[in-house]
């Protein structure tokens, strides 16, 4: 399992702003973690922050959560949804707001993000190995280090559009050759310091690298699983939002089908399955 080397961190992270984690998620995790998490004392928390508490209830509204009845409150949000998709929308709301730029065009980074995070919880439910909760803060936090890599590197966009493109190379190695530091690193220590679990944050860390498929080297199998459905996703959410595809269905399809234990054809099917439910809950946004 690779880490990283607290000795080198600050080379690797000069003119980089980790942002803190907020306290009121630090103490909502708290409280979520004890044996018997009081319900009560969750809504309060949220409520505390009228903005955090506005947007959480609007996004619970949203048809990716396929709530048959509209959410009015933090109460209903807490008793409708449960406690893990809960953190789940006050970590996007609190992410989103923590790690910002003037870049507008960032606005799409946002958006992909948060359609890949549920449907990588839709997968979760498929595939298995992991919790759809899991899964849904995987995808939202993989790519965390890419708005604090703009912020840093006024020539980052064009890193990022070769490496996209890159089909020789893992995409971190490119970003590695031109910055020397990655996304991925940043976008695990965000996780980290934010007290993520560490098959999340570990898999952050490697979820460029398709070889760990194979020979995963002590990193934890729902760290992989979290990768693999991670790859999906966004390749699904791609072709959802018809944004330009980039390399890595291509380098991460075959070796994604043989670690989840599916055929080619099984496993573009299961990419199908997805793509017609993400276009369903677009149809029911609009209806």
């Amino acid at each position: 399992m690779r880490t990283v080397d607290d000795s080198r961190l600050e080379d690797t992270l000069k003119g980089i702003n980790i942002p803190a984690c907020p306290a009121v998620l630090a103490e909502l995790m708290g409280e979520l973690r004890k044996p018997l998490t009081n319900g009560k004392r969750v809504a309060q928390l949220i409520g505390q922050d009228v903005g955090l508490a506005a947007v959480l209830v609007r996004s619970a509204n949203s048809p990716l959560f396929g709530m048959r009845r509209k959410i009015a409150s933090v109460d209903e949000a807490t008793r409708l949804l449960g406690f893990g998709m809960l953190t789940n929308l006050v970590q996007e709301a609190l992410l989103r707001s923590s790690v910002t730029t003037q870049d507008a065009s960032l606005e799409r980074f946002w958006d992909s993000a948060r359609y890949t995070a549920a449907a990588s919880a839709q997968l979760a439910r498929t595939v298995g190995g992991t919790r759809p909760e899991t899964a849904y803060t995987f995808g939202l936090f993989r790519d965390c280090g890419i708005p604090l890599l703009v912020q840093r590197f006024p020539d980052y966009k064009q890193v990022l559009r070769e490496a996209n493109q890159t089909v020789d190379r893992w995409f971190t190695e490119v970003e590695d050759a031109a910055l020397n530091t990655n996304h991925a690193v940043i976008g695990y220590l965000l996780a980290r310091s934010w007290g993520l679990a560490d098959t999340v944050s570990q898999g952050i860390l490697e979820h460029h690298d398709y070889s760990i498929f194979a020979n995963p080297r002590g990193l934890a199998v729902e760290s992989c699983t979290l990768v693999a459905i991670n790859v999906i996703a966004e390749y699904v959410v791609g072709n959802h939002l018809r944004t330009v595809q980039d390399a890595e269905w291509a380098k991460g399809r075959e070796p994604i089908a043989r670690f989840l234990g599916y055929t080619l054809t099984e496993l573009d099917d299961i990419a199908d399955d997805l793509l017609y439910w993400l276009d369903e809950q677009k149809n029911q946004e609009a209806a």
